[in-house]
């Protein structure tokens, strides 16, 4: 006799998206506990999926505090216990982990002189410095740490202005390389000379982002209207005007380089399909891992959050990565970015700080604190049919780690690729109760379908109490059509 009984089992969450979810948000492709569509965090409790972290504000993080633009870049690294530097339009901002610094001697926010657009902001042995645009070139701003002073012109009339354009920096050391359009300048802490143009890439080219890995200087250079990437390998010295090597990557725009682990990551454009991914250096060979939706992120907007390399993109962060090395690597949308522009992304004591802006009046430095009811997981679709046999699902068996008070999520399921959705009856399982672990929902009022979508909303949950979820199983039967 033929078995007409099926059971599908959502889980393993801990996969993140779809290979193809940047393309289709009701794709079939992927494992079953994988999303087509999702906002939620599954890297926090690996094996769970749970709501995304909530943003809240520093003291004085906001518009009616002392943050007055967008802040575009943090230092990543603080330069004292519990102190870093960021940079805004016009401004120099003194941030902890938990407030904008206000007032004192010097009167923090700093106005840097001549500013219209802050770049990056680095630690070179005991000074800060600033690299900013001007309406007409660019400069840096050198402010020693134990003084905080700042030299407004320090580049321009100490040393060499500097084109109008990104200026992405990094350190090794004494020295300090950054890009200045078609240009890498280098200074030498120590030395007179500040070389503004010490590497030219030549007409039409602009440097993305600069690192240092494995002795060596990697530089990312973007060419022409198109933007085609490549990258270059420099002596770790920075002495000499002759670069060490090359790779080219072909036709993608690069948005930054990042090190972990001693591997290079790259995210990219893929400019022959449209499609952003990040991947990773193999000899000459960029490998892609990972691919998402939005926007391609910038130098400013990278972190590290729990293992994963967090970025940038449209007005969301994204976790790429694994919170356990033994764990597949996953990329999800993992957080809401707060306003409408994204500024400054850095994790410089851990939790991560998000900069944003509404494009007006309203700006704000936020970091992760409590959990979002701004989530949800909709899983890949699943085939439920059998030859001619549809499915029709009965009971859905819910599994968590003990519910705390209050914690809360609703379960829906979705057929026939959500067309179905308003044919059925109100299927909306309400899964929460303090101590809970596993719940039995019967009598299922869905209709017989050919595929089946799993939909977990946190918008009704807890913002102290989250609730993670482990896996659903979903049982049905064979009817035939």
């Amino acid at each position: 006799m033929q078995d007409n009984d099926f059971t599908i089992t959502f889980s393993g969450f801990n996969e993140g998206n779809s290979p193809l979810a940047h393309l289709d948000n009701k794709t079939f492709i992927g494992n079953k506990g994988q999303a087509s569509d999702m906002k939620a965090d599954v890297i926090s409790k690996p094996g769970f999926l749970t709501q995304s972290p909530a943003l809240v504000a520093l003291t004085n993080g906001t518009q009616a505090g002392v943050v007055s633009e967008l802040i575009k870049f943090i230092l990543d690294r603080p330069t004292a216990t519990d102190v870093t530097y960021g940079i805004g339009a016009t401004k120099l901002f003194k941030i902890s982990s938990t407030a904008v610094n206000s007032g004192g001697s010097p009167s923090w926010p700093q106005t840097i002189t001549n500013a219209t657009s802050g770049e990056s902001v680095v630690r070179l042995k005991t000074n800060l410095y600033a690299f900013f645009n001007k309406s007409s070139g660019g400069d840096i701003a050198k402010m020693p740490l134990a003084s905080e002073i700042i030299d407004h012109t320090w580049g321009s009339v100490t040393h060499q202005a500097l084109v109008k354009a990104p200026h992405p920096v990094a350190v090794k050391e004494d020295i300090m390389l950054f890009g200045n359009g078609r240009y890498v300048g280098v200074y030498v802490e120590g030395l007179a000379v500040l070389d503004t143009q010490k590497l030219d890439f030549g007409e039409g080219s602009e440097v993305a982002d600069i690192v240092f890995h494995a002795n060596t200087w990697w530089i990312a250079v973007n060419y022409g209207e198109g933007k085609k990437g490549q990258i270059y390998m420099y002596d770790a010295s920075a002495s000499s005007s002759v670069l060490s090597d090359e790779t080219g990557i072909g036709d993608q725009t690069i948005g930054f380089l990042y090190v972990k682990n001693g591997i290079l990551f790259i995210a990219y454009k893929d400019l022959s399909s449209g499609v952003f991914a990040i991947g990773w250096l193999r000899g000459r060979e960029l490998v892609p891992s990972r691919y998402f939706s939005g926007t391609l992120p910038d130098f400013k907007q990278k972190a590290l959050y729990k293992n994963t390399i967090l970025f940038n993109s449209s007005t969301d962060i994204w976790s790429f990565g694994s919170s356990v090395d033994q764990l597949p690597l996953q990329i999800s949308k993992l957080a809401d970015g707060g306003l409408a522009t994204l500024g400054a992304l850095a994790s410089p004591f851990g939790t991560p700080m998000i900069c944003s802006s509404d494009g007006g009046s309203n700006h704000q430095i936020m970091k992760f604190s409590g959990y979002s009811l701004d989530s949800v997981f909709k899983s890949v679709l699943v085939d439920t049919t059998d030859g001619r046999n549809l499915g029709k699902i009965h009971t859905v068996i819910v599994k968590s780690k003990a519910l705390e008070e209050n914690a809360k999520c609703e379960i829906t399921l979705e057929g026939n690729q959500g067309s179905a959705t308003s044919k059925m009856t109100s299927n909306i399982l309400i899964y929460t109760g303090t101590g809970k672990t596993r719940q039995v929902f019967r009598a299922i009022t869905m209709l017989d379908v050919e595929d089946l979508r799993l939909i977990i909303n946190f918008a009704n949950g807890n913002a102290v109490n989250d609730c993670p979820i482990r896996e659903v199983e979903c049982m049905g039967t064979y009817s035939e059509r």
